[in-house]
C-alpha cells in the first residue's frame, strides 16, 4: 500500500512542475504548454492457470505538447513573423558551423534579424533556413546602393531595396509540416527537433499545401493560459495533499499495529 500511494505523490509532484513550467514561460514567444500526462501500473501474477492483474499506482510518461495556435502581438517590425495555421520555421547551425553536420531544429517563434555578416538570425544566433535548407542572407550593399528597406510576403518570398527603387529578390522562407508534431522532441527555447514518431518533415513555402501563411509584423505568443493553469495547479495540490494524509494514515495505523 505504501508504494501505491507513494506514486500518487510523485504523479503529483510531476504534474506540479509541468505546469509550473507552463506558467513561468507564459511571456516566451511561441511557447507551446505541456500537459503532464499518466498510465495505470499493473502487478502481474502468473499461474498456471489463470492471470490476476492488480493495481499498482499510477506512473508519469512523457508529457505531451500542446501545439495550438497562440494569439498574435503587433510589433510592426519587417522580420517579426507569425504562421498562421500549420507550419513551423527552420533554423539550422549557428553561422560558422560545418553545413555537413548540421542539425536542423523547428520554432514558431518567428522574432529574427540581421546579424553583421546579414544573415537572418533568431535571438539564439541560429539562422532562418529557405529553399534547399541554406541560411537566408541579405546583404547590406547592392553596388553603390544601401540597403533601405526590406519586405516579406505572405507567401514567404523576402524583397530588399537598395537605395530609393532598387528592389532585389532575395529568397524564399520555406516552413515544415510533421505528419505527427507530437512527436517532436522538445529542446526548450521554443524549438524542437524531429524523431521517429513525429516523422520526416515536408518541406514548402507558405500558403502551399497544408502550410498555413505567414503575418509580417506580427510574433506568435504563448498559448498557456494562467487562469487555466492556476486551477490545474490547485486541484493537483488538492490530490497532494490527499495522498499526503493516506500515507500518513498509513503510517499511523502501521505504527500502532507494530506496538501489539
Amino acid at each position: 500500500m505504501f508504494n501505491i500511494i507513494r506514486t500518487g505523490l510523485d504523479a503529483s509532484n510531476r504534474d506540479l512542475a509541468v505546469i509550473s513550467n507552463n506558467i513561468a514561460n507564459a511571456g516566451t514567444n511561441a511557447f507551446k504548454r505541456s500537459e503532464a500526462m499518466f498510465e495505470d501500473m499493473y502487478h502481474s501474477h502468473h499461474s498456471p492457470s489463470t492471470e490476476i492483474a492488480r493495481g499498482f499506482g499510477v506512473k508519469s510518461t512523457k508529457p505531451r505538447t500542446n501545439f495550438s495556435q497562440g494569439s498574435f502581438l503587433q510589433t510592426n517590425g519587417s522580420l517579426d513573423l507569425a504562421i498562421m495555421g500549420e507550419g513551423f520555421f527552420a533554423l539550422g547551425n549557428p553561422i560558422g558551423r560545418g553545413q555537413n553536420e548540421q542539425s536542423i531544429s523547428y520554432t514558431r517563434d518567428g522574432s529574427f534579424q540581421l546579424d553583421r555578416q546579414g544573415n537572418v538570425v533568431n535571438m539564439d544566433g541560429l539562422p532562418l533556413l529557405g529553399e534547399g535548407k541554406t541560411p537566408i542572407n541579405i546583404p547590406f550593399e547592392e553596388g553603390e546602393s544601401l540597403l533601405s528597406e526590406i519586405s516579406i510576403k505572405t507567401d514567404g518570398k523576402i524583397f530588399a531595396t537598395y537605395g530609393l527603387n532598387n528592389i532585389k529578390e532575395i529568397a524564399t522562407i520555406n516552413l515544415a509540416d510533421f505528419v505527427n508534431e507530437h512527436g517532436l522532441q522538445n529542446l526548450g527555447n521554443s524549438r524542437f527537433e524531429e524523431t521517429k514518431e513525429s516523422g520526416i518533415p515536408n518541406f514548402d513555402a507558405p500558403k502551399e499545401g497544408t502550410l498555413g501563411k505567414l503575418q509580417v509584423g506580427f510574433i506568435e505568443t504563448s498559448n498557456t493560459d494562467i487562469t487555466d493553469e492556476i486551477v490545474t495547479m490547485l486541484r493537483t495540490q488538492r490530490a497532494f495533499n490527499g495522498c499526503s494524509k493516506i500515507l500518513q494514515s498509513e503510517i499511523d495505523i502501521t505504527k500502532k499495529l507494530s506496538a501489539r
